[in-house]
């Protein structure tokens, strides 16, 4: 049996480690100073469309639309089928496609075309800019893309915003693409800004990224295809090269959400997989440099982990003292309501630091989301436990071997369909 005292210690341990990373959530409350270069640079999209179908319309229709000069982007899509229909589309919209049959994932997709790239137009990109078939671009997106570069960073994460707030009259938003939707919020208002505006390491999450021509020449191509979330890993080999990222609000573009909770899980479980074990890959090299800024760019990286350790004890502590309960009333007869209620106390805690960050994250993103009053407190009390679905999916990611395969996440089919038009 354990007691209160147990619970609390968690909770006072895991506020003092974690306390930093807090501090970053309020970071955006300030605006970011707005960045203007005065040198138009030349980009090479890059959108991976395995199997899209019509999904990349709107991308591409999106492109169209930018007040960036045209004739300083190109663009390039990738497919895996001869027969796909998006090579149809790409041709109509002036785009340059590149098969590559032998891809088993986003890593080795990006690997060819990126070689494609620098074997056929060496010197004639600033760098490349990688989009999902799934996205949007807002009609400044590459113009911002550009600005943010006189921040004189290699690597440079746009904003996410969730289309299906916006877009299709945000008849494609539910309970589950706005709890899931918030991640986006978690991870770039409430983390990677802070850290953009302090020279660590940001989050890079590989849609709406750029990355610079001289970084994939130096790499030879994309080596990161160890696991199925090569941008965690990719994260990380910018943390050991000391690559100078960057994170900018102004470029923005839409993402969409999975409709259902069992398609997200697909995504959150291959994503958690992948970032935990590109951990496992990377800890040793990130550890070496012991410089200052390293280890504090190392304790954001892993901060994460404090997370875990501090949920799987509160929890353990929740299940120990439930199964003691049980054992004493089948096998003693003796109700043993303070177990229960110390169970309960550990599950709460860890409910209750959600609901916390919940709170915070939907304040920092009300200018992006459309959220009734109703639908706020719907996602306010939801998203905690739909939070409290990570405890498993890290569970399995640490502990399973089973290697996950590349499938795809069904989407709502009309979430861009205005923009398609």
């Amino acid at each position: 049996m354990f007691t209160y005292k147990a619970i609390i210690y968690t909770l006072c341990i895991f506020l003092i480690l974690y306390l930093p990373r807090v501090f970053c959530w309020f970071a955006s409350l300030k605006a970011q100073k707005k960045l203007i270069n005065t040198k138009k640079n030349k980009f090479a999209i890059c959108i991976p469309a395995r199997n899209e179908g019509d999904a990349v319309l709107p991308l591409l229709n999106s492109l169209q639309n930018q007040t960036y000069d045209k004739s300083l982007f190109d663009v390039y899509i990738v497919v895996k089928d001869p027969n796909d229909i998006v090579i149809e589309y790409g041709h109509k919209y002036g785009a340059e496609v590149f098969v590559d049959e032998t891809q088993t994932c986003k890593g080795n997709c990006l690997d060819y075309t990126f070689k494609q790239l620098i074997e056929k137009y060496p010197e004639k990109y600033a760098g490349v800019i990688i989009v999902d078939a799934d996205c949007v671009l807002k009609d400044n997106f590459l113009e911002e893309m550009n600005n943010a570069m006189a921040s004189g960073a290699e690597v440079i994460n746009a904003k996410k915003v969730v289309g299906n707030y916006f877009l299709n009259n945000g008849k494609d938003s539910n309970l589950i693409t706005a709890s899931n939707g918030l991640i986006w919020t978690l991870m770039d208002d409430m983390g990677n800004r802070w850290k953009s505006d302090h020279g660590f390491t940001t989050m890079t999450i590989s849609t709406g990224i750029f990355i610079s021509y001289r970084i994939i020449k130096e790499i030879g191509g994309w080596k990161y295809n160890q696991t199925l979330t090569e941008d965690m890993e990719f994260q990380r080999d910018c943390c050991v090269n000391q690559w100078k990222t960057f994170y900018y609000s102004y470029a923005q573009f839409y993402m969409q959400e999975a409709p259902s909770l069992e398609e997200t899980n697909k995504r959150r479980n291959r994503w958690m997989n992948g970032l935990i074990h590109s951990d496992f890959i990377y800890a040793k090299r990130m550890l070496a440099n012991k410089s200052l800024h390293c280890r504090i760019d190392n304790y954001f990286i892993f901060s994460l982990w404090i997370v875990y350790f501090f949920v799987a004890i509160e929890l353990g502590l929740g299940i120990i003292n439930i199964a003691v309960f049980a054992f004493n009333k089948i096998f003693r007869g003796i109700w043993s309501w303070k177990l229960l209620g110390i169970a309960f106390s550990a599950i709460g805690i860890v409910y209750s630091a959600y609901l916390v960050m919940t709170l915070v994250a939907l304040f920092i993103a009300r200018n992006d989301t459309k959220l009734t009053y109703r639908d706020f407190l719907k996602v306010l009390f939801y998203h905690p436990i739909f939070y409290l679905g990570y405890t498993k999916i890290v569970f399995k990611s640490i502990f399973s071997k089973k290697k996950l395969e590349w499938d795809s996440i069904k989407r709502v089919d009309s979430a861009f369909e205005e923009r398609a038009k």
